[in-house]
């Protein structure tokens, strides 16, 4: 019998979990989602079963298509976010712990360590939670360390161990690995957000698939979901 009128432009309506029910009609991992998506709307372009009113075979296909292309950005901007991120963190440690030793310099030099902290402006510190350091937004740390780099330079310790060589060294590297971190974590969050409001417009199309199948198919639904790429009843 082919597929009826009514469940041809009937408001088939998605299914939604109940309250207090754990399984999904549908899977909950990207990769699967999309993958179910674009089987299903190949699935649907073969299939005489007819549109819903809210949505057409080329509305499905196209959140699929958008959603699976997403899934893929998001992935590459976490990756490119990863290395220079793990290598801002081993920076951040270094400059953590070498900075005792430019506290020490600016001690001897004044006499004491609360003459000395007169100068820790100078050379960049900033008092954060109830101690001086180098501040803690990557950004303004950037700028933090050619400060001090500059000031140990005018300074008695321009040639220590923990002189001007060691934190320029540090600053140089640092300052563009902020920069593209700042600018590679604005661009993941933008391909997350971008990704998740996809998949929002993705999952209601699918569980109304699922249930319009189910609606015009009622003795062979199930074949007709494993057909459609639906290879569980529930996820």
């Amino acid at each position: 019998m082919p597929p009826s009128a009514t469940g041809a432009t009937g408001s088939t309506q998605p299914e939604k979990p109940k309250k207090g029910q754990t399984k999904d009609v549908l899977p909950a991992g990207e990769f699967e989602l999309a993958t179910l998506g674009l089987k299903a709307a190949d699935a649907w372009d073969a299939s005489p079963l007819p549109a819903l009113l809210w949505c057409s075979k080329t509305q499905l296909r196209a959140a699929a298509v958008a959603f699976r292309a997403g899934v893929g950005t998001a992935d590459a901007a976490d990756d490119d976010l990863s290395p220079a991120a793990q290598r801002l963190a081993e920076l951040d440690k270094q400059a953590d712990t070498s900075l005792k030793f430019v506290k020490n310099y600016l001690t001897e030099q004044h006499g004491s360590r609360k003459k000395g902290e007169a100068y820790y402006e100078t050379f960049g510190l900033v008092r954060e939670g109830g101690d001086w350091g180098l501040p803690r937004a990557r950004p303004a740390r950037a700028k933090a360390l050619d400060k001090l780099a500059s000031a140990l330079k005018e300074s008695d310790y321009d040639q220590s161990k923990y002189g001007t060589a060691f934190w320029r060294k540090v600053e140089q590297e640092y300052a563009p690995l902020a920069a593209t971190s700042s600018t590679t974590r604005g661009d993941s969050a933008r391909a997350a957000g971008t990704k998740n409001a996809q998949e929002d417009k993705l999952r209601p199309m699918l569980r109304a698939l699922r249930q319009h199948i189910k609606t015009n198919f009622p003795d062979t639904y199930r074949a007709e979901w494993r057909g459609f790429g639906f290879l569980k009843e529930s996820y």
